[in-house]
């Protein structure tokens, strides 16, 4: 025993030494992708033809501001002539707003075809030849990164649901836990949905904001009837003509490659719990798992390796993708306010999950947020909850010491259904909108804001574009037009990736608050 221990001793203080070396270079990683993305991704862009989809988008965009006024125009008729003058007068609001952005859209296109020209200039004469290289470089490494962590997602989840779950022995903790696991996690999105109402009905930001820009896609045109209640009921039953979607899928192997991770949880828990009650007989099972849940967290230890370079490519690919970042500070500057009210809101619901780790789970509150710091970089630069979720596994459990009950069963059902950030980031965007459109909300429509968000955020587990879902659900209960997402899309690739990795660090800090409520805790009085 006492030779033993130096030698573990020695093991830990090496993989610390690693583990602060490889947060080391995923910080280089992304300073050197910021640097490359700001200074040089304009170049990138023209030489990996952004210019020209930017013309086709102005132009697209041009369209849709007259199809709009024309609609606005005709609804202004249709309600002058019900005596309504009230709505017509705001529709024909609108529709002077519409039709006074179209010369704007027109200047900024003039100015993106000469950019476009000059690109093509270039290119010719040989000038951006690094430039195409490295965009192409920077987009190669950052999917090869992407699609590594997500291919390692389904094999974790599978084995580590069901490693946490036989782990616990009795079925009834598994029960203990899996209700206190949800109620953290809808109560904390609660808690993200009124800190985000709050705040932006303090600081207006949506008041004469700039929507000249603005443009909606034909998907999310598709998914103005959606509902809270249609989402909700297609997580369980799935949607039509989809097999491998849903809850509970007709074939679980087609929801494994379709990546359906909240079906593999069902399964894993329904399987795992089986495990249970099988007694001596299931020990060759539970150890084959166990064996296999190892392999994969070895893996995920080669994956880290390529880390810096993937987290580089990603974020310097991601801000040439936007023109640089002289054009990307221009789509801040017109939405400033509503970037910095988003930001605030999650700074301070990032606070609050701060207070329960320290009041809560009985922990350091700077220590096991530095013990996650990885899995929170790796957020930002993936923008991905599942992603992300093999390299919170690994910093839960071997920084911050959570149990494997707990981390292996609160992260992967976290990474699937907590959306915190989402959830805060809808009712803010909704709310934005409304005051943009000139558009008052009473305390009954903000009381549909906070309910549908909190639901929508957890009902929209496992659906493509859950995010884009959600906001369309949010804005079709308050009644508030479509057109409104096309004015918050410019800045919605920065903000997706601050709100997930809100996600995550909520995740990180369920993992410790369930281990201390009902893994350590039960321990301890047993």
């Amino acid at each position: 025993m006492t030779s033993a221990m130096p030698n573990e001793s020695a093991q830990q203080e090496k993989s610390g030494g690693e583990g602060l070396g490889g947060l080391i270079a995923i910080i280089v990683g992304i300073v050197l992708g910021v640097l490359l993305g700001g200074f040089y991704g304009r170049q990138m862009w023209m030489a990996l033809n952004g210019p020209h989809e930017r013309v086709e988008r102005l132009e697209a965009t041009a369209a849709q501001k007259a199809l709009f006024a024309e609609r606005a125009d005709k609804a202004a008729a249709e309600a002058r002539a019900k005596g309504d003058n009230a709505a017509a007068d705001r529709d024909e609001a609108k529709a002077k707003r519409y039709r006074d952005a179209i010369p704007k859209i027109n200047n900024e296109r003039e100015r993106i075809v000469k950019l476009a020209n000059d690109a093509d200039a270039q290119m010719k004469a040989g000038q951006l030849g690094l430039a195409y290289s490295l965009g192409v470089f920077t987009s190669f490494v950052g999917d090869i990164f992407l699609r590594m962590l997500k291919g390692i997602v389904i094999p974790l989840v599978f084995t580590s649901m069901i490693c946490g779950i036989t782990s616990l022995g009795d079925i009834r903790r598994v029960g203990k836990i899996g209700i206190g696991t949800v109620a953290y996690y809808m109560l904390t999105t609660a808690v993200a949905v009124f800190i985000g109402i709050l705040l932006v009905q303090m600081i207006q930001p949506g008041v004469g904001a700039d929507d000249t820009f603005a443009y909606v896609s034909k998907n999310i045109e598709a998914k103005e009837r959606s509902s809270a209640v249609d989402t909700l009921l297609a997580v369980f039953r799935g949607r039509p003509g989809e097999p491998g979607s849903g809850m509970f899928p007709e074939n679980i192997f087609l929801a494994a490659t379709e990546t359906n991770v909240l079906a593999l949880i069902v399964f894993a828990l329904v399987f795992g719990g089986a495990v249970t009650t099988l007694g001596v007989r299931a020990q060759p099972v539970v150890d084959f798992f166990n064996v296999v849940n190892d392999a994969v967290m070895k893996i995920v230890h080669l994956i880290m390796y390529f880390a810096p370079v993937g987290i580089f490519g990603l974020v310097a690919a991601n801000i040439a993708k936007e023109g640089g970042g002289r054009e990307f500070l221009g789509q801040l500057s017109l939405l400033g306010f509503y970037v910095m009210t988003v930001i605030i809101a999650l700074g301070i619901h990032s606070g609050f999950l701060f207070s329960l780790i320290v009041f809560v789970a009985r922990r350091r509150p700077i220590q096991y947020t530095l013990g996650v710091l990885r899995a929170l970089l790796t957020a930002v630069s993936t923008s991905s909850s599942s992603a992300t979720l093999p390299i919170t596994l690994e910093c839960v459990e071997e920084n911050n010491k959570v149990s494997n009950q707990a981390a292996s069963f609160v992260l992967p059902l976290g990474a699937t259904i907590n959306m915190d950030g989402t959830a805060l980031y809808e009712a803010v965007a909704v709310i934005f909108i409304a005051q943009s459109q000139g558009i008052s909300l009473g305390g009954a429509e903000l009381f549909i804001i906070f309910l549908t968000a909190t639901l929508a955020a957890v009902g929209a587990a496992g659906i493509p574009q859950a995010g884009l879902v959600t906001m369309v659900i949010v804005l079709t209960a308050v009644d508030l037009p479509m057109a409104g997402i096309g004015t918050i899309l410019a800045v919605d690739w920065f903000l997706d990736r601050l709100r997930t990795t809100v996600n995550v660090y909520g995740d990180a800090t369920g993992a410790a608050v369930i281990d201390r409520l009902f893994v350590a805790g039960a321990s301890t009085k047993s």
